[in-house]
C-alpha cells in the first residue's frame, strides 16, 4: 500500500510565511519599476505641452498661450489654473488630458478638483508661460524670483513647463507627483483625519518628493531631482496664503 504525504501545520504556516516575505520585497520592487515608467511616461507629456505651445504660438504673432483667470483681475494667476477663456483659446492646439501628469490623473478626473469656478481649470502641471507682472516676489526666506516668458522668441532655456511639487498651507494641500513609490497627494482630508500638530506646513519635499520633469522654452525636457529645484511662488497676489511650487 502506498503512504500517503501531506503538509503538517508547521509545514504550511513555513510555507505562508516565505510567500509574505518575498511578497513584501516583491511589490516595493514593483511599485518602484511602475513609477520609473510613469516618469518616462510624464516626460513624454512635458514635452507634448511644450512643443502644443509652440504650434499655438505660431498661430498668435510668437505669442506663448496667456493662461488668464475666471477673476475681475487678471494679475490674480496661478501656475497650475487655466482661466476658462485661455483653457479653451489652448485646447484647440492639444488634449486636456496631456495638460495632467499621468501621475495625478485620478485626482484632477475629480469635479471638485478640476474645476475651479472661481478661477477657471486646474492643470496637472505648473505652466510657467503667459503669466503676468512677473518676477514675482519670492517665498519668505528665499531670493527666488522666477520670470514667464510671454514668446517663443525669449530665452530658449526658460521654463515653461514642469511637474506639479506644490503646496498650499492656507488650504492644507500637498502634492508630489513623482515620490519613490508613486505620487503622494494630501489634501484637507487627510490632515483631519490625521490631526496632528505641525502638519499644516507640510511640503512636497517632507512628504517624499524624488523630483520632476522640467520642460523648457527650447523644447527640451530633463528629469531634476528635489535637490535641483527652487521653491517659488505658484500664485501671484496671495502670498503666505497662496500656494507654493518646486521647479
Amino acid at each position: 500500500m502506498k503512504r500517503k504525504f501531506a503538509f503538517t501545520l508547521i509545514e504550511l504556516l513555513v510555507v505562508i510565511a516565505v510567500i509574505a516575505i518575498l511578497a513584501s520585497l516583491l511589490v516595493p520592487t514593483l511599485s518602484r519599476m511602475k513609477e520609473r515608467a510613469r516618469r518616462t511616461e510624464c516626460l513624454s507629456n512635458v514635452r507634448q505641452f511644450v512643443l502644443s505651445c509652440h504650434v499655438y504660438a505660431n498661430d498668435h504673432n510668437n505669442k506663448l498661450p496667456a493662461p488668464g483667470t475666471n477673476v475681475s483681475d487678471q494679475t490674480d494667476t496661478h501656475t497650475p489654473v487655466f482661466g476658462t477663456n485661455g483653457c479653451a483659446a489652448f485646447l484647440s492646439y492639444t488634449a486636456l488630458s496631456a495638460l495632467d501628469c499621468p501621475n495625478l490623473r485620478r485626482w484632477m478626473v475629480e469635479k471638485n478638483w478640476r474645476n475651479q469656478p472661481e478661477y477657471g481649470i486646474a492643470i496637472g502641471y505648473h505652466y510657467l508661460g503667459g503669466h503676468p507682472g512677473t518676477p514675482w516676489t519670492p517665498p519668505p526666506g528665499t531670493s527666488n524670483y522666477w520670470k514667464s516668458p510671454q514668446s517663443v522668441t525669449e530665452d530658449p532655456f526658460s521654463k515653461l513647463v514642469a511637474d506639479l511639487n506644490v503646496y498650499a498651507s492656507s488650504i492644507t494641500e500637498v502634492l508630489a507627483p513623482h515620490c519613490r513609490t508613486g505620487p503622494i497627494v494630501h489634501d484637507g482630508r487627510y490632515y483631519l483625519l490625521k490631526r496632528q500638530p505641525g502638519l499644516w506646513n507640510d511640503d512636497p519635499v517632507k512628504v517624499g518628493a524624488q523630483g520632476g520633469n522640467i520642460g523648457v522654452l527650447n523644447g527640451s525636457v530633463t528629469w531634476r531631482p528635489m535637490s535641483k529645484l527652487s521653491v517659488y511662488k505658484a500664485s501671484h497676489l496671495w502670498d503666505t496664503s497662496g500656494a507654493y511650487g518646486y521647479w
